[in-house]
């Protein structure tokens, strides 16, 4: 049986010198057999007669009563046993729960139109349901309007949020998380689902860039026309090409400038005078270097209409073992174009680009309406992969620094390009310049900004998920989350207020359930954002098989296709197996420190060294004690609502089927060592909490006995109240009987995919640390587990789960998220 928190009273057998405990709403005595175990000390101090006619809370444990402490106090939080913990792989904090197509739903999990309020009807159940939420984990309920954030740094830090001096836990924040699970194990459509009609885009591998061509729009707005230099559409794929586009020397030492030596801007049409020039590059197999590409090499320029300058000599590049290099050819010539300007958003760059057509005439095609969709949609995309401050907000030696401005040559502090900040590049016009891919049969498949850029899928999420899983769009189409918690039409008129509702929480212990970590508080772990660009997480098989991931190795260009579909809903793991002590000190930084098996995750390391020095042994990253890592990518918190705190409210439904009643039963009930996931911070393993039904403030009738109440408004035609909450756990355990029966189809639960993966999400597995992907560092002992990177850098374990080998995936590579809580590996970084 699940385990429960439930209330009573202490009463003092007096003939056999024995406590006894009597549940709140009747049911028999049942005999403290072990005080010393199961009462907590100021009981226990206070064992015999003196205890009689005490108010307590006890936990329910498989039949007998546990953790008996004085009403309102605290329950115990059972330490985790240290369990070894696996070196070399890790649980990502997020995974999913399969959202299986609806069209097959029957009975009370079919989409119907809701059964109203207008009336009871007799065989439905209405009434209230005592509730106890037990925080397990620290709970993180922040209060966003007394956030205090640093303008200098953009870091904001946030108090618990309180009401009277208790913290205060929104109805509606519980009212979330219970429909977000109701929406989950009733497998009911999305109830939200937004934003997602847009294809998301990959970067592309650098071959293809061999196939860009240079473009401008042409002067009416209407056509592509392509400036392929010396050598036509697909020509770059041959050995030794000779690249569409002119080399401007612009960075690195180099620039050529106009005669009056200002800088030719992005779009100038200009002349000038070019030399070819062979590129080669170092062979690291073979030892030597080999014939690259061609490349039309700017020497002087001027604007259009102007005679550039004559080119001065330049000394020849010097030819060094392991490194490129070109030399002159002896060609030159004079070329006319538009200069292409990408600003310098790579560390090596040292060249922009003049778009010509030389030896290739221009070739003209239509500027198509999908065309220029594909183009808006891209460069949403671009844009939404990055936070405004990264753009605008990035600090210099002198201040803020302008987004075309080169930094240094880490990630984010080279310069940005211009599609990423400047608005004209929204939406193609008359004379803008760009890239079109350009397939076999000369067909433009697609714009680009850049040479190597992001490609679009060919699918946006929206048309992956199932259209009955889409949220509902009219009376008719409402799922059984929709019928219980309440829907609004996803655009137009048209809701319907839901039949349940959230009492008043309050808190039993008051102020004293409030943890402070003073003014500075604690600084968190950065949070990952959501990527569902990453469909190897994302992705699954096909729509009748959501639980299957993609097939390893699989391709990006075979992301997003028709066939495939969404995961299904996202939900975080119970972060299991925490050793005794995890949650101490947190204004400690002990994430460097194995202790139990497990680093302090939750916090944010202090600063490291900036290529991620490790101690003498190997085993930790070294950090600067004085220095602590607060900026506008994490948060830091002044205070939690500690483990053990318990909280009380009252679910008032009405008009619930048997089934609707059950899903709710169900996950009142969950079996023990399973938890919800409620707050801020979860994937850092905050917000644990355990929902018990408390029977003394449950009472539930059908219609029928309502009916029969209010005709007479007699208390003997309902329960006698000292049986009342045992008549109502008999109803939910035939409701929650009726809504397994309904939910598996016969099967047992842990062979019901959705139902399954909620409950090994609501456990997790002990044995292994929760986090955000990392890698294991250059000199790490391999039996080691990887303690949290000061840099962060999660997205490095990205790059090597994409790690190829003769253009293809390495077969120990290209994995998915795993469904259930099986493991991911932890990649040696091998950058």
């Amino acid at each position: 049986m699940s385990e429960q928190t439930r209330t009573g009273v202490l009463a003092w057998d007096g003939d056999r010198k024995r406590l006894v405990i009597v549940e709140a709403g009747g049911g028999k005595p049942r005999p403290v057999s072990n005080p010393d175990r199961d009462l907590a000390p100021e009981l226990r101090a206070r064992f015999g007669p003196g205890l009689d006619g005490t108010r307590v809370d006890f936990t329910w444990r498989k039949g007998q009563p546990r953790q008996i402490r004085p009403a309102g106090a605290s329950a115990p939080v059972r330490p985790a046993a240290p369990r070894p913990v696996a070196a070399d792989s890790f649980l990502n904090p997020y995974t999913f729960v399969p959202a299986l197509p609806r069209d097959h739903a029957g009975g009370d999990l079919a989409d119907a139109v809701p059964i109203g309020h207008h009336r009871l009807a007799p065989h439905r159940w209405s009434g209230r349901i005592g509730v106890v939420l037990t925080v397990v984990t620290p709970l993180l309920v922040l209060d966003t309007a007394r956030a205090d954030r640093d303008p200098a740094t953009g870091h904001a830090t946030y108090p618990v949020l309180l009401r009277d001096g208790s913290p205060h836990l929104p109805a509606t924040s519980v009212k979330g998380m219970l429909r977000a699970a109701y929406e989950a194990v009733t497998n009911s459509r999305l109830g939200v689902f937004t934003g997602h009609t847009d294809r998301l885009a990959f970067r592309m591998p650098a071959a293809d860039s061999q196939r860009m061509v240079p473009a401008r729009i042409s002067d009416d707005g209407t056509k592509i026309v392509l400036l392929p230099g010396d050598t036509p559409p697909g020509g770059q794929t041959r050995p030794n090409p000779v690249l569409h586009a002119a080399w401007l020397p612009r960075y690195r030492g180099a620039c050529v400038t106009y005669p009056d030596k200002t800088l030719p801007g992005h779009g100038d049409e200009v002349e000038a005078e070019v030399e070819l020039v062979q590129h080669y590059r170092w062979n690291k197999w073979a030892n030597r270097h080999e014939e690259d590409f061609q490349v039309w090499r700017v020497r002087s320029l001027a604007r259009a209409g102007q005679a550039p300058p004559a080119p001065t000599g330049q000394p020849p590049q010097p030819r060094r073992a392991g490194r490129s290099y070109y030399e002159p050819t002896g060609r030159t010539k004079r070329i006319r174009g538009w200069v292409f300007v990408t600003n310098r958003n790579i560390n090596r760059k040292h060249d922009e680009r003049i778009f010509f057509t030389g030896e290739e005439p221009e070739r003209i095609h239509e500027l198509t309406g999908e065309l220029r969709a594909q183009w808006e949609n891209l460069i949403r995309d671009y844009r939404a992969a990055h936070r405004e401050a990264e753009i605008w907000e990035r600090p210099g030696k002198n201040g803020v620094v302008r987004p075309d401005e080169y930094i240094d040559d880490r990630p984010g502090r080279t310069a940005w390009s211009p599609h990423l900040y400047d608005e004209g590049y929204l939406a193609l016009k008359p004379g803008d310049l760009c890239y079109a891919h350009v397939n076999d049969t000369g067909e433009i498949e697609g714009l680009y900004p850049v040479a190597v850029s992001r490609r679009l899928f060919r699918a946006a999420p929206e048309d992956l998920l199932h259209p009955t899983l889409r949220p509902a769009t009219s009376l008719a189409e409402l799922s059984p989350a929709d019928r219980v918690f309440g829907w609004v039409a996803p655009s137009g008129p048209g809701s319907y207020r839901g039949h349940l509702r959230v009492g008043p929480v309050t808190c039993d212990q008051g102020p004293e359930a409030v943890a402070d970590f003073g003014a500075d508080g604690v600084p968190l772990a950065i949070l990952g954002q959501p990527k569902p660009q990453q469909g190897r997480f994302y992705l699954a098989h096909s729509a009748q098989a959501p639980d299957r991931p993609l097939s390893p190795g699989l391709g990006k260009d075979r992301w997003y296709t028709e066939g495939q579909a969404l995961r299904g809903r996202k939900v975080y793991r119970h972060h299991a197996g925490l050793p005794e002590g995890y949650w101490a000190d947190p204004t400690e930084d002990r994430t460097q420190q194995l202790t139990g098996g497990r680093y302090q995750e939750y916090r944010r390391p202090r600063q490291g060294t900036e290529k991620g020095e490790l101690t003498p042994d190997g085993r930790a990253f070294v950090t600067d004690p004085e220095k602590e890592q607060r900026d506008d990518q994490n948060r830091s918190i002044r205070g939690w609502i500690q483990p053990g705190t318990t909280f009380r409210f009252t679910l008032e439904v009405d008009n619930l089927s048997a089934v609707e009643l059950g899903a709710l039963a169900w996950l009142l009930r969950l079996p023990e060592g399973h938890y919800h996931r409620l707050g801020y911070g979860k994937p850092l393993g905050f917000g644990s909490v355990r929902l018990d039904i408390d029977p003394a403030r449950t009472d539930l009738r059908s219609g029928e006995q309502w009916t029969a109440y209010y005709r007479t408004l007699r208390p003997d035609t309902s329960p006698s109240a000292e049986h009342a909450g045992e008549h109502a756990s008999t109803i939910l355990d035939q409701a929650r009987h009726a809504f397994e029966q309904a939910a598996a189809g016969g099967q047992p639960v842990n062979q019901t995919p959705h139902l399954a993966a909620f409950l090994a999400a609501a456990q997790g597995r002990p044995g292994v640390a929760v986090h955000y992907p990392r890698v294991r560092p250059e000199g790490m002992p391999e039996d080691v587990p990887v303690p949290p990177d000061p840099r962060g850098q999660s997205f490095s374990w990205f790059v090597e789960n994409e790690r190829q080998e003769r253009r293809r995936i390495r077969t120990d590579r290209g994995l998915s998220l795993p469904a259930g809580n099986e493991p991911l590996p932890i990649y040696p970084d091998s950058r």
